[in-house]
């Protein structure tokens, strides 16, 4: 199988070999047809030059005597050329040159002497080709090799530069196919080098950079799925083993205290396969979202309502901002287990004495939610993960406080499920700032 930079060679040596055979074809055709035309009429001027001086030879004698006829030998000799005299009636008085083969040319093709307005003869000529090679035809010669050693030279450059420029171009998608294949094994830390030159190939080496970066991020995050969730089971698991072996070697009594704590272990098993079965069908798409024209203030407030007392329990003020009718479509127990789902992470994460405050407004075409605390905040680090699911940045700290990271991850599929927008802002030690936007609609209810 031929490699993917032979392809481009072939393909650019095709491409610039036509180019230069076409050229030269060209180029020698047009030099041919211009040098003919050139030696057309350095042969008329050559005729003219013999009828001018036959003419004076005619003129100062009384014919065509031995003189006159030498110096035509000698022009013959000298410029190479077959010369033809005729007499004025069209009859060959003699030839000059190497006249083997050479047909009488008809007195109509030849050039007439006039002397006093009488024509008292005729004269051709013509290059002598078989006796010798007059300088012209070798300049045209030394132009055709000139130009058919260029041609070869620059053939075997074009062979050279596209084999180059071929490589050059090939071998980043040779590096992402070898990269690919290695990634394909399970090596996700391989990485492709950047070409210096930034068009679409180091677009695309950037693009499957970040693909397999992502993939080793997600990969990371199923080496810690794993290591959670199997805490997570294992802890209720055993703790219910425990206690139903001590029922049953009677050691532990069945007392209703023993058994309500059981049951907690129960229901805490319970609340982590209903987020898990959640968030598959929230990623699977397959939860109902039922469309009613709800104001997003009543349910923000039936929320924040429910949630007062725990927020009093923990020491933590809740206040909210609920004035503005915020009107959309949309599910009013979805979005209610959105708002209950951040008081409680805000809840898990903000100190005592601290502050959580909802506020709910309309701007435009659509509608805000933001809940903000002055809690612990989140690591940078984490920041850009926190919608993963299961993933917890400090899984010993998030453990105590209960939970397996499946909370905002189930957050961010509601929200999306609205045609909404979920962006979350922290500083680390300051707070957390979340914010939900969703379409608006019109007033359908008097806000009054």
């Amino acid at each position: 199988m031929k490699r993917i930079w032979m392809k481009l060679a072939l393909a650019f040596m095709a491409v610039g070999a036509g180019g230069i055979l076409i050229a030269t074809v060209l180029s020698i055709q047009e030099m041919d047809y211009h040098f003919s035309l050139y030696l057309s009429d350095v042969n008329q001027q050559h005729e003219q030059d013999l009828r001018s001086i036959l003419q004076d030879e005619y003129q100062q004698g009384t014919g065509w005597d031995d003189h006159t006829l030498l110096k035509l030998e000698t022009a013959s000799q000298v410029l190479t050329i077959q010369i033809v005299l005729l007499d004025q009636n069209g009859k060959l008085i003699r030839t000059f040159g190497n006249t083997t083969g050479l047909e009488i040319i008809n007195s109509d093709d030849m050039m007439p002497i006039l002397v006093q307005g009488n024509t008292v003869g005729y004269v051709g000529s013509r290059y002598d080709n078989e006796s010798a090679v007059p300088l012209e035809d070798h300049f045209r010669m030394a132009h055709t090799n000139a130009l058919q050693w260029t041609m070869l030279a620059l053939l075997l450059l074009v062979c050279f530069a596209s084999i180059f420029i071929a490589r050059r171009i090939a071998r980043p998608i040779a590096d992402m196919s070898n990269a690919a294949q290695a990634v394909a094994k399970g090596d996700l830390s391989v990485r492709v080098a950047v070409p210096e030159e930034k068009d679409e190939l180091s677009i695309l080496v950037e693009a499957f950079n970040n693909l397999v970066q992502n993939l080793q991020q997600q990969e990371e995050l199923r080496k810690r799925l794993t290591s959670d969730i199997a805490h997570e089971l294992r802890t209720p698991l055993n703790t219910l083993l425990a206690q139903t072996e001590g029922m049953l070697d009677g050691i532990w009594e069945a007392t209703p205290e023993h058994l309500e704590a059981t049951r907690s272990e129960v229901l805490r098993l319970t609340r982590i396969v209903s987020d898990l079965d959640q968030v598959i069908q929230v990623e699977a798409g397959a939860r109902h979202i039922s469309e009613e024209v709800i104001n997003l203030h009543d349910v923000v407030e039936s929320v924040v309502e429910s949630m007062t007392a725990a927020f009093q329990l923990h020491g933590i003020q809740l206040t909210s901002h609920l004035n503005t009718a915020a009107w959309m479509l949309g599910d009013s127990q979805r979005l209610a287990q959105v708002v209950a789902n951040l008081f409680t992470n805000s809840l898990k994460h903000t100190p005592q004495g601290g502050e959580v405050m909802v506020k709910v407004e309309k701007k435009e075409q659509t509608v805000e939610i933001k809940v903000v605390d002055n809690g612990t905040g989140i690591p940078p680090g984490d920041l850009p993960f926190v919608f993963e699911r299961f993933y917890r940045g400090d899984r010993s700290r998030k453990r105590e406080k209960g939970g397996v990271g499946l909370g905002l991850t189930i957050v961010k599929g509601i929200v999306e499920a609205h045609q909404g927008k979920i962006t979350i802002s922290s500083e680390e030690g300051k707070g957390t700032i979340v914010s939900i936007t969703f379409p608006a609609i019109e007033n359908m209810i008097n806000d009054g």
